[in-house]
């Protein structure tokens, strides 16, 4: 229970005392350097750097909004990074999937399935049925599919990245944290900027925006982003370039003061993105695994059953070690085009109806559209043997309303923001699952059919039998999803004593989950006939095993490629032409409303009478939140829709945030114990017809124990120095699973998994940045450098992958990496023109920020490398 996880774990402990230690340790060696006066006055929202005009070593204040009002980030008893668009643009963030080499305890997982993870919680698939663990909102705005999250910085005034549940202020509930992102608004001024780009790979982009005042109440602000790069990987057959980049993005906001009292904000958003995915490598795993010889399939390729190695031949023939670095070999056709347009429409009115009051309304809607895309290839190689496709148009549609009411009372003693949230969605997914043709040995199948794992057959085999791997060569899957939102919340400060501040919050949450599937299979009597009139089969098995048939072509003349060479991939789109049934094998519809009240409390603490001594200011608290994310129906195979339990995560927390050395220096850290039930995560199954698929289901039960620390510091006046760290010890307490061998037998045997490490989530992340600014008589330069650590990370998705990383890390998972990126800057003297030279990667890491490992049935891990060096030159003008 949450409450026997008080006492947290010696490693943890000590991990959060070095954090912490090591901190002030390094501000109090330096304490003597430290000069400037206090900092006066309100700054921007989220500003972190030096002012150097006036030459005072004081970090200036950071407001941000993470309770849904502006508030000092070191008063606020919340878990949040803030960065401004300077910010980001001095560490060279072009994109918010950057920000993980900066924020502790934040990872970003990209390619087929972008997503975010936040002190562990996350989940692995981009499928729209899945809601995202981590909400992401553009202006209030929320982004409910994780395709679409991961924008690129055009016209940011700043994010802010919440980590724990976020279960009472924010309209769609989640598990793991949100991402706030907050567009530069139109001002009363004329103003704007230009920035070019220009780099290796052909990089070329192009941000610019203007305001434009129409009248004294009216404004108008236009932004773009047009950014382009080549490709850094290779396929070698199509000649492909996966890795290249193609989007082009606008906004349209405008600003009406409609009276004193009431502003209208309005945006249009409208992106194109038509990118390359990068290619995947492969790499055998595990020898005994279904595909390989725990069954002792026969793939294309193969002549003698004793002896099956078309299978790993066909992943090695995509392998690093045979084709070299950043060379792949996916096929004549690899449909990696991310074809994606998005366009998203937002309104809101705020109405000061009294000088402590305000009323609220974001209004918005959403429409997204996404081309046909190889989601996985699991056979990792060039044959079309196992792979997962969007085989045409995805389509996502949604409609939200939120109505919030905040102020105060008691002179603003008591603060309350409450209201009412609705979202309607509407998606549309079409989804393919080949498997392709496989062989059989008479004796094999003997065996199977007795319930006895197979053993080798004789050499040279006996009777081949040639028919689908898994039931049918392809099951295309249709998906029509609406999923209705609704929720009420309420959220309370009050000020025991101007130190002490309690904070009390609410939210119910209903979540309606509509699902349609409409399932179509291959039709195995045309197969047959095919194969029969083609000469190379003569008996089938019957209904029991359609499409099945002893073949009338020996091992020795591979009765397997001959009879996939009757169904050839003729229109090019990466899927062999299978004919199919005319009517679904399956028309299902399920509905399911989830609901939960999630609640939170948070006492903090502010320690008076301090000054701008060595401790300027110091705020202590503690959290308890909850967070949820509604359950969904998940296909399996023939089995058709099953329905997936919510998630829910239990947070208990104890935050402090410091400032001192004259305000210049400031340390914020948290240490917590979470409780995750029902945790939602892709495992390998099979259905009632013994078919494998890959499928979400809870795992069960875990625990996470965690502490993270920032640091920003600036030991004079042209000097900063920015410092995370965080861990976080993962462990499952319950969590099983099917032995997948004994479930192709139709045996169940339980494997206990709770020995396993949570995937995509390094223990340990440590990030620095320094830089320091020289100021001439003819402008400053700024030198600057970011390293980013993360420890190793598990990427298995079975109990066969986990045997496999346990033997070797680097056939499930990627090892430690370390990733610096430089940057020399000198802007004039006016501040308006600045010019950048960056190099990112310095080192040319090679890391995997994508990549999945399935030791069990398939054998293979296939995985892309992320970017390796790039350089270029920025030029900036702002007017």
């Amino acid at each position: 229970m949450i409450t026997d996880q008080l006492s947290t774990r010696k490693k943890t402990l000590s991990t959060f005392t070095a954090l912490a230690c090591a901190s002030l340790l390094c501000a109090t060696a330096h304490a003597q350097q430290a000069s400037g006066e206090k900092a006066a006055g309100k700054a921007s929202e989220v500003s972190q750097q030096p002012n150097r005009a006036t030459k005072r070593a004081a970090l200036e204040e950071v407001v941000v909004t993470a309770r849904r009002r502006e508030e000092s980030l070191q008063t606020a008893p919340v878990a949040v990074s803030a960065l401004t668009g300077d910010d980001m643009r001095q560490r060279g963030i072009t994109n918010t999937g950057e920000l993980a080499k900066s924020v502790p305890s934040l990872e970003i997982s990209q390619g087929r399935a972008s997503q975010i993870y936040i002190r562990g919680v996350g989940q692995r698939s981009g499928f729209a049925r899945v809601d995202p663990t981590v909400g992401v909102y553009l202006d209030d705005l929320f982004i409910p599919r994780s395709d679409s999250q991961l924008l690129d910085t055009v016209d940011i005034e700043n994010v802010q990245v919440l980590r724990g549940p976020q279960g009472t202020l924010f309209g769609k509930n989640t598990t793991g944290g949100a991402m706030v992102l907050t567009l530069a608004k139109p001002g009363d001024t004329q103003e704007g900027y230009v920035d070019l780009t220009l780099g290796s790979l052909g990089a070329q982009t192009l941000r610019a925006a203007w305001t434009q005042p129409v009248t004294d109440d009216l404004s108008v602000r236009f932004a773009i982003n047009n950014r382009r790069r080549d490709g850094f990987t290779e396929d070698v057959v199509s000649g492909q370039k996966g890795g290249s980049v193609d989007r082009l993005s606008g906004l349209f906001q405008t600003r009406w003061l409609a009276s004193d009292s009431v502003t209208v904000d309005t945006l249009l958003f409208l992106s194109d993105r038509d990118d390359t995915l990068e290619h995947n490598n492969c790499r055998i795993n595990n020898d005994q695994a279904l595909f390989l010889e725990g069954l002792y399939v026969m793939w294309p390729g193969d002549t003698d059953p004793s002896q099956p190695t078309a299978y790993r031949e066909n992943c090695e023939a995509n392998s690093e070690e045979r084709l070299g670095d950043l060379k792949s070999n996916t096929g004549a056709y690899p449909n990696l085009n991310w074809d994606q347009q998005q366009a998203m429409i937002g309104a809101t009115v705020e109405w000061l109806y009294s000088p402590d009051h305000q009323i609220k309304g974001v209004f918005g809607a959403r429409k997204a559209e996404k081309g046909a895309l190889v989601t996985s290839d699991q056979d990792g190689g060039p044959g079309n043997w196992s792979e997962s496709h969007n085989h045409g148009d995805s389509e996502q549609k949604s409609l939200s309303a939120e109505l919030q009411f905040s102020g105060g009372f008691f002179d603003e003693r008591l603060r309350y923001t409450g209201g009412l949230f609705y979202m309607l969605e509407e998606n549309f997914e079409p989804f393919t699952l080949v498997s392709g043709f496989g062989g059989l040995d008479l004796k094999t199948i003997g065996e199977l059919g007795a319930g006895q794992v197979p053993t080798r057959p004789t050499p040279g085999g006996t009777v081949p039998f040639v028919g689908a791997v898994t039931g049918n060569p392809i099951q295309q899957n249709e998906f029509d999803l609406t999923n209705n939102t609704l929720a009420a919340y309420v959220q309370s400060s009050f000020d025991i004593t101007p130190m002490l501040e309690l904070t009390l919050g609410l939210r119910w949450t209903s979540e309606n989950r509509e699902s349609n599937l409409v399932l179509t299979q291959a039709d195995t009597t045309a197969i047959e006939n095919r194969m029969r009139s083609a000469g190379l089969v003569g008996a089938c098995l019957g209904p029991e095993l359609p499409g099945v048939c002893q073949s009338n072509v020996p091992w020795a003349a591979d009765p397997v490629g001959q009879i996939s060479a009757l169904f050839p991939d003729a229109n090019g789109d990466g899927i062999d032409d299978f004919p199919m049934n005319d009517s679904p094998f399956l028309d299902q519809s399920k509905e399911k409303t989830f609901s939960k009240v999630t609640p939170m409390a948070s006492l903090s603490y502010t320690i008076p009478g301090l000054g701008d001594g060595f401790l300027s200011s110091v705020t202590l608290y503690t959290t308890y939140s909850d967070g949820f994310k509604s359950g969904f129906f998940e296909p399996r195979v023939e089995d058709g829709l099953q329905q997936v339990e919510p998630e829910e995560v239990k947070n208990l927390e104890f935050g402090y945030k410091i400032e001192a050395l004259e305000r210049s220096l400031r340390i914020n850290g948290a240490i917590y114990t979470m409780e995750f039930t029902n945790q939602q995560l892709i495992q390998v199954q099979t259905d009632s017809a013994e078919n494998l698929a890959v499928v979400f289901d809870n795992a069960g039960n875990s625990e996470i124990e965690g502490t993270e620390v920032e640091v920003q510091w600036m030991p004079s006046a042209n000097m900063l120095v920015n410092f995370s760290a965080s861990y976080n010890d993962y462990t499952f307490t319950e969590f099983s699973d099917r032995d997948l061998l004994q479930a192709s037998l139709g045996n169940n045997v339980v494997v206990d998994r709770t020995d396993e490490p949570f995937p995509v989530s390094p223990e340990t992340t440590v990030s620095l940045g320094v830089q320091y600014t020289w100021d001439t008589t003819v402008g400053s330069f700024t030198p600057r450098i970011d390293a980013s650590y993360k420890s190793e990370i598990y990427l298995g998705l079975d109990r066969g992958s986990f045997e496999a990383y346990e033997r070797n890390k680097e056939l499930a998972g990627d090892d430690a990496k370390t990733l610096v990126d430089l940057r020399f800057s000198w802007s004039s003297l006016d501040y308006r023109t600045s010019v950048a030279a960056f190099v990112k990667n310095a080192t040319d890491e090679r890391y995997l920020p994508g990549a999945a490992s399935v030791g069990s049935s398939l054998g293979t891990f296939f995985s892309f490398y992320g970017e390796p060096r790039t350089y270029g030159v920025e030029l900036r003008y702002e007017y």
